[in-house]
């Protein structure tokens, strides 16, 4: 049966692979330690602009190449890689980055992450993502299945043999989730980690602390229409979705941007939870219980079905608001990019070279 385990600082639970958890726990000591910011900064509020800080004051990346794919609608996406000076058979990490944002936008995590692995690292970008243009003319938040598919191929190609591990972060740990449950025993990812996952796109943005839903929703408007308004505003449902006043809402009035019919054909094609019992990839989920955006009540909603899941984690720490997670004494050292790394290298070794 699935198990659960209590510290002061993280609850975990497991899938039905309670072996597996325990080895993953045994192997993991910073995951198993949680998250212990100084009292200052276990208000989620201090996370958030500790995030903000930190991304802006994080090194600068430097890339090795960009590769820009087509996929067969016309539209664009992107692959930007580091450490591709690595032995052939090194592990590669795909990377999907957030809401609105790029691989650049992850360098806080990335850096760190490739300097305690090791291993390659593919970041890949969505459609109108890191200055690429929109050239066709469809948007989702949530991204799309078939341009990872692209991406994944490509990276193959780029490096046959190797094993490919992922990281999603907010909004792209539902694309990674997505793909997971489309793709079942056909995955050809590894293991992964989702990081502050929404869970269920109709009901998760419900929940949402007013003062953040309000901000998002006008930067996902101003990110996903108004700067693309010369390429999508003849399409039905654009002035209807731009004068949404909630992120739930701006996600219930989406569908014709993002090519569908209505929005349960929508939500049928894009919510991950909609396919998300039939995930086999292993897989480590981290949740903090003060996250505004992705509240607490999406866990507790979906965690028995998570618990269904073979060889999955969930580590659901106190503290680390959404994607914070810092701690030390000046909250200046990240648990998320130790965890992420204790997971990855366990699983790796666990699931064997």
């Amino acid at each position: 049966m699935p198990t659960s385990i209590n510290s002061d600082n993280v609850t975990f639970y497991s899938g039905r692979d309670t072996a597996w958890h325990e080895e993953i726990l045994d192997a993991c000591p910073t995951l198993t330690n949680g998250c212990a910011p100084p009292a200052w900064a276990r208000n989620p509020h201090v996370q958030t602009l500790l995030t903000v800080f930190h991304d802006a004051g994080a090194p600068a990346t430097t890339w090795d190449r960009e590769d820009r794919l087509m996929a067969g609608d016309g539209g664009t996406v992107s692959i930007q890689w580091a450490g591709l000076d690595a032995p052939p058979t090194t592990p590669v990490l795909v990377a999907m980055h957030t809401i609105c944002g790029s691989a650049d936008g992850l360098r806080r995590m990335l850096v760190p992450l490739r300097e305690r692995l090791g291993w390659v690292v593919a970041a890949c970008n969505r459609r109108g993502h890191a200055g690429l243009p929109l050239t066709a003319p469809q948007v989702d938040t949530m991204g799309s299945t078939d341009d990872l598919r692209l991406q994944l191929r490509a990276i193959e190609t780029e490096r046959p043999g190797a094993p490919i591990y992922a990281v999603g972060v907010s909004a792209g740990s539902g694309l990674l989730v997505r793909y997971l449950g489309e793709e079942a025993e056909r995955s050809r990812i590894r293991a992964s980690v989702a990081v502050c996952p929404a869970y269920d796109v109709p009901d998760a943005f419900r929940f949402m602390h007013p003062r953040y839903d309000a901000y998002m929703t006008r930067k996902v408007i101003n990110f996903f229409l108004r700067r693309n308004a010369r390429q999508l505003d003849g399409i039905d449902g654009y002035d209807y979705c731009a004068a949404a006043g909630s992120l739930a809402e701006f996600h219930e009035r989406l569908y014709p941007l993002a090519g569908y019919s209505n929005a349960d054909a929508y939500y049928a094609g894009s919510n991950p939870m909609a396919v998300a019992m039939d995930v086999v990839t292993p897989g480590l989920v981290i949740n903090a219980a003060d996250d505004p955006v992705c509240a607490q009540a999406n866990v507790h909603r979906n965690l028995e079905g998570m618990q269904s899941l073979p060889r999955m984690t969930l580590a659901f720490t106190q503290f680390g608001s959404h994607c914070g997670f810092f701690e030390g004494s000046r909250a200046a050292d990240s648990w998320l990019v130790a965890a992420i790394a204790d997971y990855l290298s366990a699983a790796h070794s666990l699931l064997g070279c």
